[in-house]
């Protein structure tokens, strides 16, 4: 089965589901959005939403500006 028609098929349902399985459907979603996909380099886990908040965090950064360009970069690095 195709996951288009997956898709179909769990929307249909679910416009007929009742409570009970609405909620067991939302708790899955919720509980995969806060599952670990992986891990910082101190240990931290990092979640799906963690990614999406820092994604969202560096594309205000570099509206704002708050960029540095490779020379300046490779400077800091050389200082450290």
């Amino acid at each position: 089965m195709t996951v288009l028609k997956i898709k179909e098929e769990i929307g249909q349902y679910i416009e007929h589901a009742d409570e009970r399985f609405l909620q067991l459907v939302y708790g899955m979603m919720k509980a995969d959005q806060t599952a670990t996909i992986g891990y910082s380099p101190d240990g931290t886990a990092i979640t799906r939403e963690d990614l999406i908040e820092r994604a969202e965090a560096s594309e205000r950064d570099i509206i704002s500006g708050n960029i540095k360009n490779l020379k300046s970069l490779k400077e800091e690095i050389e200082n450290w």
